[in-house]
């Protein structure tokens, strides 16, 4: 019998002969994800002119396998006096990116709706949380959706904290952690959350979570206007279940807060 030559057969049939075995070995079990408070689809700094493509380009630069998007509008009047009709952001910015779009309304607003947004490359399921209001104020919502990675399923949400209340805020970070107890599953979590490191409401975040600005110890501004500026925007994730490998607070213009970019590896036993 002839004897066959492995460094004589050409790479991409290795690959074939023993496929199994590189694709385990070559899996890297890693999730890039965006979170960024779009401004309802306006450029904050040329007001009646639309971000979204702005949005989406940055979107398809980076990458991302999962965005979490504030100050999303559905269909409202305030969208019809920028883009000439009403549209829904979320819908729109789908279509741009060839991700999957989920749109979480949190209230009525302006004859449509106001919330929160993801765009998500291979979704397994979408679902909204409604989150407490005991100081009354805008009704507030969390958009989760769960995802597979390699055989691990991962729970991802965004969320837009109260700007008005404190006890609010602190009654939604808990019903945030409440959610993901039940998940029993790795979980990352995000937003525009209305308040600083140095507050009560940061403090109330048990150390089961990893702040990915801290781990990276940037405390860039994720937020600017004409009079104020600081870091409110934020990525959380399971501390025992994700690796970070980067943080970036990338500073364009296209609204008035800036987009926050992470990566983090799956730790598998």
């Amino acid at each position: 019998m002839k004897k066959i030559l492995l460094t004589k057969i050409p790479f991409l049939i290795l690959l074939f002969l023993f496929g199994t075995t590189y694709s385990s070995m070559a899996q890297d079990f890693t999730l890039r994800i965006l979170s960024y408070n779009i401004y309802h689809g306006e450029n904050p700094n040329n007001l009646g002119e639309s971000n979204l493509d702005s949005i989406a380009k940055l979107i398809l630069d980076l990458d991302p396998d999962v965005v979490a998007l504030q100050e999303v509008d559905s269909m409202t009047e305030r969208t019809a006096g920028i883009y000439g009709q009403k549209i829904n952001l979320i819908a729109e910015l789908a279509k741009k990116t060839g991700m999957e779009g989920y749109f979480a309304k949190a209230m009525d607003f302006s004859e449509g709706g106001y919330g929160e947004g993801l765009l998500v490359k291979s979704p397994e399921n979408f679902l909204k949380q409604t989150l407490p209001i005991p100081a009354g104020g805008e009704p507030r919502a969390a958009a989760w959706t769960s995802l597979k990675l390699g055989n691990q399923i991962i729970w991802v949400g965004g969320t837009h904290l109260c700007h008005q209340f404190q006890n609010n805020r602190l009654a939604q970070v808990q019903s945030v952690l409440d959610f993901t107890e039940n998940k029993n599953s790795p979980v990352i979590w995000m937003g525009d959350l209305n308040f600083k490191p140095s507050d009560l409401e940061y403090r109330a975040i048990d150390p089961s979570w990893q702040d990915a600005a801290k781990v990276m110890e940037d405390e860039s501004p994720t937020y600017q206007s004409s009079s104020e500026e600081g870091r409110i925007d934020y990525i959380w994730y399971s501390k025992n279940h994700f690796e970070l490998i980067q943080y970036q607070v990338i500073p364009v213009f296209h609204s008035d807060h800036f987009p926050v970019f992470v990566e983090l590896k799956l730790i598998t036993p």
